[in-house]
């Protein structure tokens, strides 16, 4: 018999954290190769990839943290874990944050239908005002590039976290459901970013962006089937 489908949605509440704290991997429990930790944050059926690195200044992280900070007035790189938006998606606590090139695994093959992003405080206010990267002006731009993978087959959604092009002046500053249904089947995941602020190839703006409710519809075996 044909299997019947179901949506979920990973929310993030599932991983333990304070009120106002984070988890970047700087408890080391990942799995180190050549100085570097490396581990991944379960949610419902997904993975999280996060790379920590410890130096003397007290490391530097990569991929995905998860974060429960909400403070929407500090600028700069010390609340790179805050979000803009001022609390997860529907007044939720925790949320994940993307930040450089982050990876999510999928357990078994799946349609992601929707998730919802904004913009970190840190980028936000950097864009907003000028900082180490420039203020946004008329015909400026950041956007996160959403790639789902199947094997290797690959499909791109786009979606722009400021935009200051043809008349526009606009930074994401609440949680905006983006469709992600045109990706298909997918059991991967990246998150990559540009911008129109750059020295060469390296990106001024900050480049962060905080997710929620990733939205997937899983498939439900008969019994004996699964």
């Amino acid at each position: 018999p044909e299997s019947e489908t179901k949506t979920t949605v990973v929310d993030f509440e599932d991983v333990t954290l304070n009120s106002d704290s984070i988890w970047n991997g700087s408890d080391k429990s990942g799995i180190l190769q050549n100085g570097t930790y490396y581990k991944s944050i379960f949610s419902g059926s997904i993975q999280l990839l996060n790379k920590f690195t410890p130096n003397d200044w007290g490391g530097l992280w990569s991929g995905f943290a998860v974060s429960s900070k909400t403070d929407t007035l500090t600028t700069g790189y010390l609340n790179q874990y805050s979000v803009i938006a001022g609390s997860g998606a529907f007044n939720s606590k925790n949320f994940a944050i993307a930040y450089d090139t982050a990876e999510i695994k999928i357990v078994s093959a799946t349609e992601i239908k929707s998730i919802m992003v904004t913009n970190s405080t840190y980028t936000y206010l950097e864009m907003k005002n000028g900082g180490f990267g420039k203020k946004f002006t008329t015909g400026d731009w950041f956007k996160v590039k959403i790639k789902g993978y199947l094997g290797t087959q690959v499909k791109t959604i786009e979606y722009y976290l400021a935009d200051f092009r043809n008349g526009k002046s606009f930074i994401s500053k609440t949680w905006e459901k983006i469709d992600l249904s045109s990706l298909g089947n997918v059991d991967r995941l990246t998150f990559t970013f540009d911008s129109s602020d750059k020295t060469g190839s390296w990106l001024n703006t900050p480049a962060y962006v905080c997710l929620d409710n990733l939205e997937m519809i899983q498939p439900i075996y008969p019994l004996g089937l699964n």
